[in-house]
């Protein structure tokens, strides 16, 4: 039976993850991944990151559209959270852990593997795991999840973005950040500029990005060097 459901699993991951082509990436090694590439032409808007350097590793990840809430003996909330990815921790896992606390109790917090079957075609079910199912979000189809090679950032790893935040005539506005475990450090978040009258490259901590076009609302560039590590 446990063969069985985890070849189900399989399958449920591989239909889901059509679209992403594994291959491309480097799978269950801790990688400094910078986006977008060098020498792409990538349109933003007002808000979004424009340049990002993370440390962290590529894992087998299932990421649930749905938030369930399921309650146990001894006044446990135990929680499965929308858009947060469950991922097999090594290449062979059997079950999927989230990188978040999934138990919760008045005196205690833990967290449970998880688990996901298939009840009959086309519905599944996935369940907080602990020797028994503790709680089950059930009757969900293939759409009620995303599935594949996900970023998982590592522990106590240092991050570094450029936003764009707008244009006042010739001038550019751009908010450099920096984040350890995904949370902003605010003592290093830094408002720079650029004037276009003076040229339309943009360099902050290393990186250079030459600007080929931009509004108040969006900006059009490619990155000629990422951040220096």
């Amino acid at each position: 039976m446990k063969s069985f459901a985890a070849g189900i699993a399989a399958a449920f991951l591989l239909m889901l993850s059509s679209g992403a082509n594994a291959g491309e990436r480097v799978m269950y090694q801790e990688i400094t991944d910078n986006k977008p590439d060098v020498g792409v032409s990538t349109t933003v808007y007002l808000g979004d990151r424009m340049l990002e350097q993370r440390r962290g590793q590529y894992m087998d990840c299932i990421v649930p559209k749905f938030d369930h809430t399921g309650k146990a003996l001894g006044g446990w909330t135990l929680t499965i959270k929308s858009g947060e990815p469950i991922c097999k921790t090594t290449p062979s896992a059997k079950r999927y852990t989230p990188n978040y606390v999934n138990g919760q109790s008045a005196v205690a917090q833990y967290t449970y593997d998880v688990v996901l079957k298939e009840e009959k075609p086309g519905s599944y079910k996935i369940c907080l795991f602990n020797m028994v199912n503790v709680t089950c979000a059930k009757d969900k189809a293939k759409s009620d999840f995303e599935a594949g090679p996900w970023f998982v950032y590592s522990k106590s790893s240092f991050q570094q973005t450029i936003e764009y935040a707008g244009r006042n005539g010739d001038v550019l506005k751009f908010i450099y950040s920096e984040f350890t475990d995904g949370l902003a450090r605010e003592a290093f978040t830094r408002e720079f500029q650029v004037d276009l009258s003076q040229g339309n490259v943009a360099a902050y901590k290393g990186a250079i990005i030459e600007i080929e076009s931009a509004s108040n609302a969006s900006i059009t560039y490619k990155v000629v060097r990422n951040f220096q590590q």
